[in-house]
This record gives structure tokens, sequence and C-alpha cells, in this order.
């Protein structure tokens, strides 16, 4: 040891830090030969910037880090706040490790103004006060650990240098996550605004329906809404000619995208094949066949199809699990038959049709099965007698039943959320 550096008693005496601010390499403790080929270990250099106005406690911190046997350590030292920020504004850095009581400032504070020039930097707080809740505030505050100065420091530097580098590359890649989620959220959102859009633009149009439905003079009310934005329900009507006018209504299985790709499937069958449209039964065996062949394994649709012939006063319709829609004939209400079974489950369907009367005065409610199925605060499903109740209730004023009142009185009814796609037809022949 150089002349001075020694007192009378013989013990070691540190001497200042020459040329603070300076990066000075403190390389890993030499590890030898590794499996007796005589190379040496590569190690990963990192660059630490040492916040500390005490040149005996910076040099047991660079003694500690040059013990190091697994990291090289690029050290800057500074002793001043002052000197950091401007250091951060200058140079990148790996890590900070941060006294908290230097010359410009002390306390906390310290912290958060480093991390105004160095958001993202992993900062290691070292005080001489082991004080567990100064720890705990140091981390809320954005410091990534917390070191208590001793006289031999060892390897818990070390050990505190890469946690915190750890750790905050851990919250990055969070904070990168969570801004990817929210990016891949609002795309998705985007697109089931297109998918709405696209599902909705399949319904009937009215400038093509109402002339139709005006030279009969016949008033026809809708209500369709996805549970989920876009979903498995859609009606459509077609005006057949020779006063004829088929109406037609299914629900998928499932909710969501995979419901509504099916719904696009169906319609464009439905497109491809209108002239089945004049016999409900065989359109059914036919879309049955089809959805055979394109959907998955447990994958169905419950349709309803039906053709009123205003010329002849007569209702032809099948049906293939659908809510059994409601005839109003006559001052009585009953239910019509649409046992079958469901599109894509039976290789062999063999759907019939059904006829019945549908003089003028008659009225006909279709639906999806949301609407019997949902559950009321007791619990209990509203089902076939709940709706009949309804619509009674609706229906009081003579004018038939009135689908805007009808849907108050069953939302102000239902239990939310409503977990499935609602659609409600109603044709009414004055």
């Amino acid at each position: 040891m150089p002349e001075g550096e020694k007192n009378v008693s013989g013990l070691v005496k540190i001497a200042p830090l020459p040329h603070w601010g300076k990066a000075v390499e403190i390389p890993a403790a030499d590890q030898g030969d590794q499996a007796g080929g005589g190379a040496k270990v590569k190690t990963k250099v990192l660059r630490v910037l040492l916040v500390e106005d005490q040149p005996g406690d910076a040099m047991l911190v660079m003694i500690a880090l040059r013990e190091c046997r697994s990291t090289r350590f690029a050290v800057s030292h500074v002793a001043t706040l002052a000197d950091a920020r401007d250091h951060l504004g200058r140079e990148v850095m790996d890590v900070v490790l941060l006294d908290l009581s230097l010359p410009d400032s002390s306390g906390l504070d310290t912290v958060t103004k480093v991390l105004q020039v160095a958001p993202r930097m992993p900062v290691v707080v070292m005080t001489g006060l082991d004080d567990p809740s100064l720890a705990s505030r140091a981390l809320e505050v954005g410091a990534q650990d917390y070191l208590v100065k001793s006289d031999d420091p060892g390897r818990a530097v070390e050990r505190a240098i890469l946690y915190a580098i750890t750790r905050m590359n851990s919250q990055i890649e969070r904070e990168h996550l969570s801004e990817q989620l929210a990016h891949e959220q609002q795309r998705v959102q985007e697109e089931m605004v297109v998918a709405r859009t696209m599902q909705f633009d399949l319904l009937p149009r009215p400038d093509r329906l109402n002339p139709v439905l005006e030279k009969q003079g016949i008033r026809l009310h809708s209500y369709f809404e996805p549970c989920s934005g876009i979903g498995g329900d859609l009606w459509g009507c077609h005006d057949l000619g020779d006063g004829r006018l088929s109406l037609t209504a299914f629900d998928f299985s499932g909710h969501g995208i995979g419901a509504a790709l099916n719904v696009f499937r169906l319609h464009t069958l439905i497109d491809e094949h209108r002239s089945y449209l004049g016999d409900p039964a065989a359109l059914l065996n036919m879309l049955a066949l089809s959805l055979r062949q394109l959907l998955g394994r447990g994958q169905f649709a419950t349709m309803f199809a039906g053709i009123i012939d205003f010329a002849n006063s007569e209702l032809t319709w099948a049906g293939a699990g659908t809510p059994p829609p409601i005839l109003f004939r006559g001052g009585r209400r009953e239910f019509l038959d649409t046992r079958g079974v469901p599109l894509g489950l039976s290789a062999k369907p063999a759907h019939e049709n059904h006829r019945t009367a549908f003089p003028r005065g008659s009225c006909l409610l279709i639906y999806s099965d949301a609407l019997v199925e949902a559950q009321g605060a007791d619990d209990k499903m509203l089902g076939n007698d709940g709706l009949l109740d309804m619509v009674q209730d609706c229906s009081g004023d003579g004018r038939g039943l009135s689908v805007d009142r009808l849907l108050d009185q069953f939302y102000a009814w239902a239990r939310p959320p409503i977990e499935d796609d609602l659609t409600v037809i109603y044709l009414d022949w004055p």
C-alpha cells in the first residue's frame, strides 16, 4: 500500500474517490479456468450510477461490486442529486444506487426527482436506517428495492441491483402487455361495431318491405337485440307474390362471434335457395342437410318458417325446435306446434308442414327463447304462461298487442343481464 494510506494504528484509510462522475469498470472476480479448458466465463456489464456523497460508503459499495463473480459493473459515481439528474439526461444507465441523504436533497422526494428524469430507471434506495416502513414507502414512490448501508455490504448490493433490474423489466413488460391488451380490446370493439352493423344489415330493409306490407294492409313490429353486440338470432320476411308472405326466424346455439358467423352462413344459404321459401318444410329439410356439413360438433339452429297466404286466409308453417309462436285469432290465443329436430343435428331431417286458418283480424307473435327463458327476481323463468299474462296486460286497449309495452314490461320484470339474443316479431292483419 502506498505511503500515507495507513494510520498509526495500522487500519486501512479510504481516500477520497478520484474522477467522480466518470465511469469506472469494476471487473468480476477472477473465476479461473472453466471445465479444465482455461476459458473464462463471459460476464455481462451493467451500468450503475452510484449517487453517494460519503466517499467511505461509496468505496464500500465499489468493493462489494468488485467481489461479484457473475456480473461486471461499470460504475459512474456522483455526489449530488443535481449531478445525478444531469448524468441520467446524458447517458443510459441500467440502475441507480441512490443515497437518501444528499447535500441537495433528502428523503423519499429524492427518488421522485430521479424518476422525473428517467421514469423507467430501476432505483435501489440506500439508507442508514433499517426502517421497514421507510422501505415500504420507498417502493410506493417508485423505487424497486431497498438497501440498508453496512460496513460489509457483501453480495447484498449485487442482489439488490439484479432484483431491481428484474423487477423493473417485469413492470415494463406488464405495462407493455397491458397496452397491447387495451389496443387489442379497442381493435376487437371496433370490429364488433362493424360486425354488428353488418348483422343488422341482414334484417329486412324497411324501404323494400313496407310497400309489400302496405299493399296487404299488414302491420309488422320487430325487435332484435343481441346480448353481446352480435349474436345468433336473425329473422327475415320475403314477398313471394300472389298475396303470399314468407316469414323466417332462427336462433343458433351459443353467442357472440361464433354464433354470428353461423348466422351469415345460414342467411347466405337461404338467399341462395330462395325457391324453397314457398315450402317451409322443404326449406328446413334443405337447410338441415346443408348445416349438417358446415357446423361444428354441438352446433345447431332452431328455426321457424311460415307462409301467410292472404288471398286464401291461411297460414302454413314448419318448425325446428323454436319456441311456439302465438296465434291470435277470433279472440283466442293459441301456441303453434314447432316441435322438430334443430337444424344441423340430423342426417335425415323430416320436417313437416302444418296449416291453419289465418283470417282478417288475426295476429302472429314470433319470438326467440330469450323471452320465455329469462329469469325474474324470484329466479323463476317467465315461461309460456308468464308470457301469455304479459301479452294479456299489453293487449287491453282493444288495439291489439303493443310490442313496445310488452318489451318494457319484460325488461322491468327480467333480472339483468339478459344472457341470450332476443328477437320479437309481431304481425297484425287488422
